[in-house]
């Protein structure tokens, strides 16, 4: 609940102007879909299949955070 606040945050804080509005957009859209998608997958899973299939993008996630700069405004 809180990287729905943190993620456009932080996006309005370190994304281009021109950027921002595509960004903030793609961001809501993303997880509209993820959403999506895990319902749809979920109905041809069982539910152990599911969690190991959940992983794989907090795998790419929490390898992504060595990459993300600092935010300017917060740190």
């Amino acid at each position: 609940g809180v990287l729905s606040y943190v993620v456009p945050v932080f996006i309005s804080e370190i994304a281009p102007k021109d950027l921002r509005g595509g960004l903030a957009t793609s961001n809501q859209l993303f997880i509209c879909s993820g959403c999506s998608a895990a319902y749809i997958i979920g109905a041809l899973l069982s539910w152990r299949s599911l969690v190991l299939v959940g992983l794989l993008p907090c795998a790419f996630l929490l390898a992504g955070l060595l990459f993300i700069p600092e935010s300017p405004r917060w740190l």
